[in-house]
């Protein structure tokens, strides 16, 4: 079993913050349930304090992951007869259709965001009155607690300027000063972008350096100067798109400097895998982390709504993956289809989506084969591919649906397909459109990022959830070189991460100038989307290439470009008269 991180044993500091209280609700009266002062006796109580909103913000993986893949071109949440209907919300969340605003899914992501930063308000203000030296803490150590917290919170409020762009800034738990007019209006993003560039800024002095060349170890969940610098790179990589100033140069200078080494060592790792697997906390691809644990916390693995990679797999998997001590999978994630309903099926000819042909474009892709446990801790493959789903528990046997009316046969398609799946034949005629709403349990491929070992082997759900990584800086270097007419110096990066996936990496993979193939801003998003699958962030990078209101599989052209921001929410809109809602969505009579 990996190492304990004790750094982040998050105690339950008992704050009740209302997610609009410090920032869009300012007429609420917000309490603590125990007072600060009687709270703060030892130097763990200020630790569990302080890393208390990463709590937070690790428990709502599953909205981030709604808000960058549901509504972009790779991942889709089909029906499954009657399964996964749910109002027609996921149709509507892919087809840009979410002019609802008080449908939860596209509201949660403010409301999650808003509670963790109303946290780490509450926490900074208390360590601003408080005296390090009570609790035996040394200046610099008192100073990294602080960069902990307002690190993690410029990480939130990037998350808000690229979901919503127009919010309110708020930087305090007084609730005197957030009841001023003026600090419960929106900010312009330039304003926020700004707050965001010095707060990071100011964290590369203060927070601690990652220590060793062996992975983050006890520092796993911790930010350090690198995740710091990182979130600046995803700052200036997105900036002409937030504020309308394009900041590449910026953006691939602090690229350089971390792939230098000068906030630690990290290095792109052997495979592929290394960076997700059960010890990733020794991997030095990885900048930073949640740290996960059956026993523990392992939100993104969870068997309910809370979860990205507990959804990522088919029905029936369970027996097969040999982890039914955990319940049967409940398939929300599949990829979209490359095929339509014909039969035989014929190639869609979108450019976006197509998950499966982008991946076969360059051939002997190690990622691109059937997932399945070689040991109890090791993997290969990285998909679950088409075909049936062995049972082991049964000789012979195939996983049902839950119905157990027919045997599943996978296939990179979306139809009624039921028990004539294995022919490609749709089984009912009503349900012959290739479309969200006519899926069943046959209907997608899968992506397996995360490994899923068997139950009861000691390393089931024990990777942590991985929120930045070496090749993300390396392929935004990459991108800013291609903005900055040097694709032949993009190339040589690119090809330096994606070397370790192919069984023959040879010219005609590799990009120029080391190999045969032309390096352009399609071909980069198109690797962007390889390199990145299912890792919560493919809605961003459509929207910077300016590709978002494109067509993709069952999705047609956008009329305009107003659903790159989302609504902001109703009851967000009716607490606080002073905001604005955004561009092209209904608002609210006041």
């Amino acid at each position: 079993m990996k190492k304990i991180k004790n750094i982040i044993k998050l105690g339950l500091i008992a704050i009740t913050v209302c997610s609009f209280s410090s920032c869009t609700d300012l007429d609420e009266t917000v309490y603590s349930s125990v007072m600060s002062d009687n709270y703060y006796r030892t130097k763990q109580d200020i630790i569990n304090a302080v890393f208390r909103p990463f709590e937070g913000i690790y428990s709502t993986v599953s909205q981030a992951n709604w808000s960058e893949e549901c509504c972009a071109d790779q991942l889709i949440t089909p029906s499954r007869g009657t399964w996964w209907v749910d109002g027609g919300v996921w149709a509507k969340f892919h087809r840009h259709q979410y002019d609802d605003l008080v449908e939860a899914r596209w509201n949660q992501e403010w409301n999650s965001i808003y509670l963790t930063i109303a946290q780490a308000n509450v926490i900074l203000d208390d360590l601003n009155r408080l005296s390090p030296d009570h609790f035996g803490i040394t200046g610099e150590e008192w100073d990294g607690f602080k960069g902990q917290l307002r690190c993690i919170r410029a990480y939130q409020y990037l998350r808000l300027l690229n979901a919503y762009r127009y919010v309110v800034l708020c930087t305090s738990s007084d609730q005197a000063i957030n009841k001023l007019p003026e600090n419960q209006k929106q900010v312009e993003p330039k304003v926020l972008f700004n707050f965001i560039e010095k707060e990071l800024t100011d964290c590369l002095s203060i927070l601690p350096i990652k220590n060793g060349q062996s992975g983050n170890g006890i520092q796993q969940g911790q930010c350090t100067k690198a995740f710091a610098a990182g979130l600046l790179v995803r700052l200036y990589l997105n900036a002409e798109k937030w504020i309308g100033e394009a900041k590449w140069s910026t953006c691939e200078e602090m690229c350089a400097r971390i792939t230098k080494g000068d906030f630690g060592h990290y290095a792109v790792a052997q495979n592929w895998y290394e960076a997700f697997d059960w010890n990733n906390d020794t991997s030095n691809e990885v900048i930073f982390a949640f740290p996960s644990s059956y026993g523990m916390n392992h939100w993104h693995m969870l068997q309910n709504h809370r979860t990205v990679y507990g959804r990522s797999m088919p029905y029936g998997s369970a027996n097969y993956l040999d982890i039914e001590g955990d319940g049967e999978r409940n398939p929300q994630f599949a990829l979209s289809p490359s095929y339509d309903n014909q039969n035989p099926p014929q190639l869609f000819t979108y450019e976006l989506g197509m998950v499966t042909q982008k991946f076969l474009k360059y051939p002997g892709d190690v990622r691109y084969k059937q997932y399945k446990n070689t040991s109890n801790k090791s993997r290969e493959g990285m998909f679950f591919l088409e075909g049936r789903i062995p049972n082991a528990r049964m000789n012979g046997g195939y996983a049902y649906d839950p119905f157990n009316q027919y045997v599943i046969y996978l296939r990179d398609q979306v139809g009624r397909f039921e028990g004539k799946a294995p022919e490609g034949i749709i089984s009912n005629p009503n349900y012959a459109e290739s479309k969200y709403e006519n899926g069943d349990f046959n209907s997608g491929l899968y992506c397996v990022k995360y490994p899923f070992y068997s139950f009861s082997g000691g390393y089931f759900a024990e990777p942590d959830y991985t929120i930045m990584r070496l090749p993300e800086i390396i392929y935004s270097q990459a991108e800013c070189l291609i903005r900055l007419n040097r694709a032949d110096e993009a190339g040589k990066l690119l090809n330096s991460v994606r070397k370790r996936n192919y069984e023959n990496f040879n010219v005609d993979i590799a990009y120029k100038p080391e190999g045969n193939v032309e390096l352009d801003l399609k071909e980069m998003l198109d690797e962007w989307g390889r390199e990145f699958l299912n890792e919560t962030r493919r809605r961003t990078d459509l929207i910077r290439f300016g590709r978002f209101q494109e067509e993709w599989w069952d999705k047609p052209r956008d009329k305009d470009d107003h659903y790159e921001l989302f609504p902001i929410p109703q009851k967000v809109l009716e607490q606080n008269k002073y905001l604005k809602q955004n561009p092209g969505y209904p608002d609210i009579i006041r």
